[in-house]
This record gives C-alpha cells, sequence and structure tokens, in this order.
C-alpha cells in the first residue's frame, strides 16, 4: 500500500518542482518537506490547503483516490478548493475532538474533514449551525 509521504512525492514530481519549492509553497522548510515524504511526519491541514492552491490532487494524497472528472470532463483546478472554508471546517472539527476528548492522527483528520468539506460543496455559504451538527455527529460516531 503506498503512503501518504508516497503520494505526496508522486504529487511533487507530477508537478516537476524540488523538494525545497514544494515546501516553500506551504510555508515549510526542505527537510520538513522531506520529513512528509518520507512518511516521518505527516503534514496538517493548513499545509494540504496551501499546496492544493499549487494544483496538488490533495484527495489522492490523503486517501489515494483521484480526484474524478467533473461533467465538463476537466480536471479540478487550484481554484476549486475553497482554503478558508477548508480551513474553518479543520478548526471546528479539531475543536469537537478535543471537547469530546478524542485526538486523531492528522492523516483521518484532514480525510474527515474533507469528507465534510465535499458534503457541504454545493453550499453558497458556510452555514455553522449546520457545520457543527455535522461535526457532532462525526466526532461522536
Amino acid at each position: 500500500m503506498v503512503s501518504l509521504g508516497e503520494r505526496l512525492l508522486e504529487e511533487r514530481v507530477r508537478l516537476a518542482m524540488t523538494q525545497e519549492d514544494f515546501g516553500a509553497l506551504a510555508g515549510v522548510t526542505r527537510k520538513t518537506q522531506r520529513l512528509y515524504e518520507s512518511g516521518e511526519r505527516v503534514p496538517d491541514a493548513n499545509y494540504l490547503a496551501a499546496v492544493a492552491d499549487a494544483g496538488v490532487d490533495v484527495l489522492y494524497v490523503v486517501a489515494g483516490r483521484r480526484a474524478e472528472l467533473r461533467s465538463n470532463a476537466t480536471l479540478p483546478v487550484a481554484g476549486d478548493i475553497n482554503t478558508e472554508r477548508l480551513a474553518r471546517i479543520v478548526e471546528m472539527l479539531e475543536t469537537f475532538a478535543r471537547s469530546a476528548g478524542k485526538r486523531w492522527p492528522s492523516a483521518q483528520l484532514v480525510a474527515v474533514a474533507a469528507e465534510v468539506y465535499n458534503v457541504l460543496l454545493d453550499e453558497p455559504a458556510l452555514d455553522e449551525p449546520k457545520v457543527e451538527r455535522i461535526l457532532k455527529l462525526v466526532v461522536n460516531r
């Protein structure tokens, strides 16, 4: 099974970037980027949101599944991810998990946040009370 770090490396190579340049996209050093790619450390949601803006297929990195083609048969572009919305969902998810006494590995946190983000994709604005209800269900499942 290919690890998150190996998939992250694949995406960096696909985008023809060095570890230093790729890490700089998300504000991390080359050393930190190397640790992510080797699997010694796991990137957080802010890192993934930042690299998504550069065209990284975050769904592939986190879950090992390539983003599906949209109905107009084009691949998703960086602008398709509202990084502020995703970061807010992650922040809320971390808060609810912490209050429930749960501590999730970063990869699981990112995967759950991405699922919630996808569920709310068609919402024009982030309805925080609705998100809170969803997150309470997710955290307590």
